[in-house]
């Protein structure tokens, strides 16, 4: 998917703004977040909020969103001195944002590689090598 134009990413938008039209400025802040590269968090927290309260046929209008995402976007982990830790997949698996997070911080947490940080800071972050041409 390098090298996806806009409008093949609006093909991926399509089947839910049909089924979610009353989610049109989620699909529309979606689609600007994901084009212009420039807040991968709120590509997450969207997803989220289109896929909640969904039905059967909406989280299958969904998946090509949610395979695209993980694709295209990452866990990084940062110390307090902002220097990166580490990358994990993005695997949004999961009912919510809260229960997304939960599970990524909770794998942090019981990770003793990290158990002498005292604070380590998670964000979301589009990879290098992914791009919406």
């Amino acid at each position: 998917m390098l090298g996806m134009s806009p409008l093949e990413f609006d093909q991926i938008l399509v089947p839910i703004a049909q089924q979610l039209s009353h989610r049109a400025n989620d699909i529309l802040d979606l689609r600007e977040a994901a084009t212009q590269r420039n807040d991968p968090g709120h590509c997450v927290c969207c997803y989220f909020k289109l896929l909640g309260g969904s039905q059967g046929s909406t989280q299958q209008a969904t998946t090509p969103l949610r395979l695209w995402l993980e694709k295209h976007l990452e866990v990084v982990a940062r110390d307090p001195n902002q220097r990166e830790l580490q990358r994990i997949p993005v695997d949004l698996q999961s009912d919510s944002i809260g229960g997304y997070c939960d599970q990524v911080m909770r794998a942090f947490h019981e990770n003793r590689v990290y158990h002498n940080i005292p604070a380590i800071k998670l964000s979301f972050q589009f990879k290098e090598s992914s791009c919406i041409a």
